[in-house]
């Protein structure tokens, strides 16, 4: 899912293409004095685990990641003209980077700054976790951009204009960033749907859908659940499916429907969230009947609404500019952000083909999306900041 998913795919173009040496993992370890390597293999992939905490010297953990793409380079027994590039999906370790490898990042989750800008102090807070949770994250993220923006020989393969527009406000250069398309391939499934899900879609003359990681203030599921009784409360046969968060998060999903009046409790499903197979399997048997509603707040790219539109399933977005992922879709598929604004959009698409509908809003994204364009991007990115990385070093 998400930064994974991106990362896997990214890991694929480099083996095809004959440059890949393998994995840096890093795992915490608290009680531990200074940092260790431990080779491992991880789905058929050659990894490094490099095991550390963030009271250690600086100095070590950046010998320590030098000493781990070399190892993996020696193991792959690449053919390398220059120096091993760092990928990373995260900006933790990027003020560790050796400062004599070029390097590129992906930014995958929120800058705290720049939630902070467009919601209340609370609602930041809200969203992270906790304040302390928060301003751990904020500090960290200072720290890696103050790294990011000085080092010439560090890039950005970017995934999202947000986070590119808040990048260049840091003082970040654009020429030391390229812009990839999502990696996004919806594939035909080899599994059904569980038999709960599946029995509950059959039994819906009409059902909203969506699914999420996690059950936080960031998806803003709440607008889905008062939207969804506002319908039901005018007549709409409408049934709800609400797939995500942990096997654990119970107790978080029964909140979420506390205010639905009794006589509509049967109509809601909350189940914990499916395996990508699955995911894709639910997307493809919900077709004909189902409409699935992103719900929110804000979203760097948001990858599971593009991935229902791709498998042909008619799907609705916020019309907000804190959610990328509206930009690849049509106006009549976007909604105002309140509970009455998606109302009255799926008031107005209820009666139409779903099915139909859902194949145009496909062909209209793979116009805009596919594996292939990503692997173009990434290629090309990755030729240019090798060449600027390589440059740079030698100055």
């Amino acid at each position: 899912m998400g930064a994974t998913s991106f990362a896997l795919e990214a890991a694929a173009c480099f083996e095809e293409a004959g440059v890949f040496s393998g994995v840096i993992l890093y795992k915490r370890q608290e009680g531990q004095r200074t940092p260790t390597l431990h080779p491992v293999t991880r789905n058929g992939m050659p990894c490094v685990e490099l095991r550390f905490n963030f009271s250690m010297p600086t100095g070590e953990l950046r010998g320590a990641l030098r000493s781990a793409a070399e190892e993996l380079t020696h193991r792959a027994a690449a053919t390398a003209t220059g120096p091993p590039m760092l990928y990373y999906q995260t900006d933790t370790l990027l003020r560790y980077h050796p400062r004599d490898l070029p390097a590129c990042v992906t930014h995958h989750g929120p800058f705290f700054d720049d939630f902070a800008d467009r919601f209340s102090t609370q609602d930041t807070f809200q969203a992270f976790g906790s304040a302390e949770k928060a301003l751990h994250l904020m500090r960290q993220q200072e720290q890696g951009l103050l790294e990011l923006v000085a080092a010439r020989h560090i890039f950005v393969m970017q995934h999202s204009r947000m986070q590119r527009d808040y990048l260049v406000g840091q003082g970040m250069d654009p020429a030391r960033m390229r812009e990839v398309s999502p990696p996004i391939r919806p594939e035909i499934p080899s599994v059904r749907p569980p038999a709960g899900i599946l029995r509950f879609i059959e039994s819906a003359p009409f059902l909203l859908c969506t699914a999420v990681a996690r059950l936080d203030y960031f998806k803003n599921l709440d607008l889905l659940i008062s939207a969804a009784t506002q319908l039901m409360e005018r007549g709409l046969p409408v049934k709800v499916l609400l797939i995500g968060g942990d096997e654990c998060d119970d107790v978080l999903r029964k909140s979420l429907v506390r205010e639905v009046p009794a006589h509509h409790a049967d109509r809601f499903l909350l189940t914990p969230r499916l395996t990508k197979g699955e995911l894709y399997a639910v997307f493809r048997t919900a077709r004909r009947t189902s409409v699935f509603v992103c719900t929110s707040r804000y979203e760097t790219l948001g990858i599971t609404p593009l991935e229902a539109a791709l498998s042909g399933l008619s799907t609705v977005v916020p019309d907000s500019r804190p959610v990328e992922a509206a930009r690849f879709f049509p106006a009549d598929a976007r909604y105002e952000p309140t509970a009455n604004g998606l109302v009255k959009l799926i008031e107005r698409i209820a009666s139409v083909d779903l099915f139909r509908r859902g194949a145009e809003l496909r062909r209209l994204l793979e116009g805009q999306i596919s594996v292939p364009w990503f692997r173009r991007d990434l290629m090309r990115a990755w030729r240019s900041f090798s060449e600027m990385g390589r440059s740079a070093l030698q100055q």
